[in-house]
């Protein structure tokens, strides 16, 4: 089992993309090719959503997968998981300390994850197809 504990700031990313993360994974029942037990908002404040990410993990990670699993969190809150791979690539190439992720491991493996920034990227949730990149203004 693991445990990530996903931080995201606020006004950076909004309920809406939350919302876009839970359901994505609850749909796939999937997380990094790992079966997924729950996923949820579980609490918010004026600063941060705070997301618990539970998953079956079998085995340990490298830190290339793991780095690999955070980003594509970043592609889901941007609503770009369907966009042209492109796209998709503008985002996952980036490094974590460019995309302004910090983490922090506890002795029991479990993860605290706190995504800085909003993602480079993103698809509005009304039109899909009207993908643009974040305005100086939103990058909070």
């Amino acid at each position: 089992m693991a445990l990530w504990h996903l931080m995201f700031k606020r006004p950076a990313y909004t309920k809406g993309q939350m919302k876009h993360i839970v359901y994505t994974l609850e749909d796939a029942q999937s997380f990094g090719g790992f079966a997924l037990n729950h996923v949820g908002i579980v609490r918010e404040t004026q600063e941060l959503w705070y997301v618990d990410l539970d998953f079956v993990q079998p085995i340990g990670l490298t830190q290339a997968l793991f780095e690999e699993m955070t980003k594509y969190l970043v592609v889901l809150a941007g609503r770009i998981d369907k966009a042209p791979l492109p796209v998709y690539f503008a985002v996952m190439q980036r490094t974590l300390a460019e995309l302004d992720i910090t983490y922090h491991q506890y002795p029991d493996h479990s993860l605290d994850i706190m995504f800085w920034q909003g993602a480079p990227i993103v698809a509005p949730a009304t039109d899909q197809s009207a993908l643009r990149f974040r305005d100086d203004a939103e990058k909070g």
